[in-house]
């Protein structure tokens, strides 16, 4: 973590959070119950519970083997799907 490199301290980051939330989690954080979360780790995992759905994934290279040419369809519409989709996937291999 950034703020660790450069010699800071839990205390630090937890003065430094607030300028580096979205407004929408900082009123989720804000609304929690008092002592509903006591550590780092706490908030790791309550971020996770809440806000893990609303992440868009990338997927992953078993998707690009779903993609099919589908037999009435011409090739060119296969690979413009089969190109979209490898462009929303990181780290895919050739």
């Amino acid at each position: 973590m950034m703020i660790r490199s450069a010699g800071g301290d839990t205390f630090v980051m937890a003065n430094y959070l607030p300028v580096c939330l979205d407004p929408t989690v900082w009123i989720w954080l804000t609304s929690l119950r008092e002592k509903l979360v006591t550590s780092w780790g706490d908030l790791n995992r309550k971020l996770i519970e809440s806000f893990q759905a609303t992440c868009n994934r990338s997927g992953n290279h078993f998707d690009l083997t779903r993609i099919k040419q589908k037999s009435n369809k011409p090739l060119r519409d296969y690979i413009k799907r089969f190109c979209a989709k490898e462009t929303e996937i990181s780290n895919v291999l050739d």
